[in-house]
């Protein structure tokens, strides 16, 4: 018996741990494939899957190639071409540098490589389930062919964590949807058991984008780029109506990498914060490219994440990428709420015998080319003032909002139900929610009046008590005795003396209850925390609750009768507010009708 019980594993063993961590399932060794095809410099890269990658994964690339020794060496764990020094690794370029990913597939399948040098005979290797490699010659080719075969063939626990083959397929497919987005310049094909699911050859940045998003996208998005301190951002941003009920439609591309990093998942909502819904998620393609050495990408076994360098920068221009291209379509609705009341209307009409069984209509997709340029913006490093700044001009002291396109909403012609006012314009019909319009002009003027640091105090006649409840009162006190000065940025004035007592409020706010507005901002100051936005006054987060609170409770209400002229006015005032498509809360305020839509609607076009 050994005296020792610290060992060295054998290279197999070992190989086939790595393999636990780098290749998960099918789609984590097509992913490793594919990005060294890229490191290899290749303009053409095929993917051909058969059940889903279990049985069979081919990668086939014209590339540099390799030598004969070289193709052996890359067999062997830690050899990589892409770095050579420590002094490398502060500085990376390309996608992965391990060493680790060959010799670890190749350790848990039958693994088949042909290569070669371009001019040189060819050469090709073979391994099955990590016995030692087989080399024969091969016929010369351009570039590099990998097959995998039966993979995971001698880690049956592994093969039993596998989901169906349509998960596998879908997860392939998603890979390779990011890594064509990432690199538009490749073309690339997949092919999952001789199905062609995609076919994308050599294309600019934006018809990639287009190509694999999809023309619901390519109709509901707008494109903007940006350069912050030396970061260079390239988004495609779909509208605030736009929406997906997890994170899963957010790309971010980094260098040509594709990463998920929950500090940008979190800079892209703070981004869309006042125009949707809290519990939906952004549709974007986030291209960010800044020097290697300001991240650092080896903090992942499968390379999905990465450290920043200076995250607090790179989370500000996200910020202000997506707050400049809000800035051109806050007034421009998606087609989605248009597609959804068109099906609904459709619905009752087939339910109640009138539709004729029709097809469901096609959405109504306004173009957004009027909007979607190549604007670049220069921000200011505080994240607040991105979210909350002043508008582009002032006339007589009066902010003044000028969109790209402008917005007409027509004529009234009725108040329906007191609720929605029922619009006419050259091109159709609009039905207008006066709720959630007006609430997002009063939220747009209390936004404006802040972000100009000129928020309009009223005195009040007589100074009210705020009587606090004993519950939590200490706390309260403690924290007015720290901040009270901070909440004049509110307009609000408040004084202890004893006692807790308002003697101002915000002028557009007057009519309300002086201690309703001033117990709700200071509860959104104490569970929020004033410095929990990045940036020199740190309320963001703050302004965004309270302010969406108070402009939704200060807003005319449904059920209010309007007259006509009242409704026209309320028009004219969306006509000229910034993100005006959408209330703070991110609903729809406004649903364009076609008459094309309506054509089809009632039978007249199909």
């Amino acid at each position: 018996m050994s005296d020792h019980l610290i060992h060295i594993l054998p290279p197999q063993v070992a190989n086939q741990i790595a393999a636990g961590e780098v290749v998960e399932r099918p789609a984590s060794a097509v992913k490793e494939l594919v990005e060294n095809s890229l490191d290899a410099g290749a303009s053409r890269i095929a993917v051909r899957i058969d059940r889903a990658g279990k049985k069979r994964i081919e990668v086939e690339d014209n590339g540099c190639g390799m030598s004969d020794a070289d193709a052996l060496l890359a067999l062997k764990r830690h050899a990589t071409s892409k770095i050579d020094s420590s002094e490398d690794l502060h500085r990376i370029a390309s996608h992965g540098f391990r060493g680790e990913a060959l010799p670890s597939i190749a350790s848990v399948s039958r693994f088949r490589m042909q290569t070669a040098l371009a001019g040189s005979a060819g050469v090709e290797v073979r391994v099955d389930g990590g016995k030692d490699a087989e080399v024969r010659p091969a016929a010369p080719r351009q570039g590099t062919r990998i097959e995998i075969l039966n993979l995971f063939l001698n880690t049956p626990a592994r093969l039993g964590f596998m989901r169906t083959d349509k998960t596998e397929e879908a997860a392939i497919v998603e890979v390779m949807r990011g890594l064509a987005l990432a690199h538009a310049s490749v073309a690339i094909s997949l092919h999952l058991d001789g199905r062609k699911r995609l076919e994308l050859p050599v294309q600019d940045a934006s018809r990639r984008v287009m190509a694999i998003m999809g023309k619901d996208f390519e109709a509901n998005s707008v494109e903007q780029r940006l350069e912050h301190e030396g970061i260079q951002v390239a988004a495609w941003l779909g509208l605030p109506t736009y929406h997906h009920r997890d994170s899963t439609r957010m790309y971010f591309l980094l260098n040509g990498r594709v990463i998920r990093d929950k500090q940008l998942i979190a800079a892209v909502r703070a981004g869309y914060r006042d125009v949707m819904f809290h519990d939906r998620y952004p549709v974007v393609v986030i291209h960010i490219d800044l020097d290697p050495a300001d991240v650092d990408v080896n903090v992942h076994p499968a390379k999905r994440e990465v450290r920043f360098k200076s995250p607090q920068t790179v989370r500000a221009a996200v910020v202000a990428c997506i707050r400049a291209a809000i800035e051109q379509v806050g007034q421009s609705v998606s087609s989605m709420p248009t597609r959804q009341a068109l099906h609904a209307m459709q619905g009752s009409i087939t339910e109640r015998g009138l539709g004729g069984g029709q097809r469901h209509p096609g959405a109504s997709s306004s173009s957004l080319r009027g909007h979607s340029g190549h604007a670049v913006s220069r921000t200011s490093e505080d994240i607040q003032r991105l979210l909350f700044r002043a508008p582009h001009a002032v006339h007589e002291g009066e902010a003044v909002y000028h969109a790209d396109v402008p917005l007409n909403l027509g004529h009234a012609l009725a108040q329906i139900h007191r609720c929605f006012i029922l619009t006419q314009t050259e091109e159709g019909v609009l039905l207008v929610d006066q709720h959630a319009a007006h609430e997002r002009i009063t939220y747009e003027k209390l936004k404006r009046q802040l972000g100009g640091g000129k928020l309009v105090s009223q005195p009040l006649l007589t100074p009210v008590t705020w009587k606090l409840a004993e519950q939590g009162q200490d706390a309260v006190l403690a924290w007015l005795h720290d901040h009270a000065k901070e909440l004049q940025m509110f307009g609000i004035d408040v004084v202890l003396e004893g006692e807790v007592r308002i003697l101002a409020v915000p002028a557009l706010l007057g009519d309300e209850s002086p201690v309703a507005l001033v117990e709700e901002l200071v509860d959104a100051c104490m569970l929020i925390g004033m410095d929990s936005e990045a940036g020199d006054t740190g309320m963001g987060r703050v302004l965004e609750r309270w302010l969406g609170n108070r402009a939704c409770k200060g807003s005319i209400k449904a059920g209010r009768v309007m007259s006509r002229d009242e409704q026209q006015a309320l028009l004219h005032e969306m006509e000229k507010t910034p993100n005006i498509a959408q209330c703070n809360h991110g609903r729809p305020t406004y649903v364009r009708l076609a008459l094309n839509d309506l054509d089809r609607l009632f039978g007249r076009k199909e």
